[in-house]
């Protein structure tokens, strides 16, 4: 959802009523929030659009699995075709239903790590206890907003705006960009924050982030933050080779397809590799490869070509739902990313803290 600006203040109060009635409903006990023997690791965000949750929980499955952990992967799974429905997406074995069914992000943790159970769910308690007797730790994706659940820790991607001015009542839907007031951000153990790749210039903007946050939220409610960044490490073709590494498209004309929450950081990385992006198709999040998309794609393709691009390129999390290359006119690069976590050590205390609970 697109913010809609000054003029929809009124509605956005409203909105932040409704939030914080929704809140107390699970705060006064009303309403249940189950805890589990299991622990429960919640990676999500307050703000509309991508923050880098993805490939934030691909990272900490990959440290998982280094140190011989097992971890499972509870989603809602945006934008499948039964969002009622709760089903295994991966039992440790590879991908058992199609992108459709499953929502792209579910699709991709079981493409990128078939050895771990991958489940969704519309209410994640259910979905908890499907796969806690497969795994020993769960990470609840996109989880902030899933109070029915009590995690046994919380991060939170801190409002990319928060380094330039305190947040106020006009950030929150539909006139500003936060899902819920930027108070909740106490509800967090741990908040996150995108690296600049210069430790001196994060906490120079950790400092201005916590001093518009003081504001709303008093000293004993701040909370560590942990830094991460978003990294292209490869391009692969369709069928999974590579072809290019990320300083290899320095001076090469592209054009991209993004159906992601924030096309913009896939420009800009490839920007600052030194490619030249000549078009971007921008597809909504979540987006379904119909037909009538893929005719889109072709299209664009041609487009591309006469503009002088030599290479197509698409996201990781799109191409789980392409069957075949709807491109014809080019050539088709994956672009795949990692989450890079800075002061690794501390993230990895986080887990170990979580694994001996």
């Amino acid at each position: 959802m697109r913010p809609l600006g000054p003029a929809a203040l009124p509605l956005s109060l409203l909105y932040g009523l409704g939030t914080g009635l929704f809140r107390l409903g699970y705060e006064s006990g009303l309403r249940e929030r189950k805890s589990f023997k299991i622990p429960v690791l919640s990676v999500g965000n307050i703000e509309v659009g991508g923050s880098g949750k993805t490939p934030l929980v691909l990272s900490l499955c990959r440290i998982l699995l280094a140190q011989g952990k097992r971890p499972g992967i509870v989603s809602r799974g945006y934008g499948r075709r039964n969002p009622g429905q709760d089903l295994f997406v991966c039992r440790g074995q590879g991908a058992l239903v199609s992108p459709e069914e499953s929502g792209d992000e579910p699709a991709l943790y079981a493409l990128r790590h078939p050895e771990i159970p991958v489940v969704v769910a519309g209410d994640r308690r259910r979905g908890v206890a499907m796969v806690e007797g497969l795994c020993e730790i769960v990470l609840l994706d996109d989880g902030f907003q899933s109070l029915e659940v009590r995690p046994a820790a919380s991060l939170v991607f801190l409002p990319s705006f928060l380094a330039e001015r305190p947040p106020g009542c006009s950030d929150l839907l539909p006139s500003g960009p936060l899902r819920e007031p930027a108070a909740s951000l106490s509800r967090a153990t741990h908040w996150v924050m995108s690296s600049s790749g210069n430790p001196g210039r994060d906490r120079e903007r950790e400092e201005r982030v916590r001093h518009h946050l003081l504001e709303i939220l008093p000293p004993e409610d701040h909370r560590p933050i942990l830094f991460q960044r978003y990294v292209l490490s490869e391009i692969r073709d369709l069928s999974g080779g590579r072809i290019y590494r990320p300083e290899e498209l320095s001076g090469l004309r592209v054009g991209v397809v993004a159906g992601i929450a924030n096309p913009e950081r896939v420009k800009e990385s490839l920007r600052t590799l030194g490619a030249e992006v000549v078009g971007m198709l921008a597809l909504p999040d979540h987006v379904s490869c119909t037909p009538r998309i893929l005719s889109r794609i072709g299209l664009f393709a041609g487009q591309m070509k006469k503009r002088g691009a030599t290479l197509l390129l698409t996201t990781e999390k799109d191409r789980v739902k392409w069957r075949n290359s709807p491109t014809g006119e080019l050539p088709t690069g994956v672009l795949f990313g990692e989450a890079e976590l800075m002061e690794k050590e501390r993230w990895e205390a986080l887990l170990a803290a979580l694994l001996k609970e």
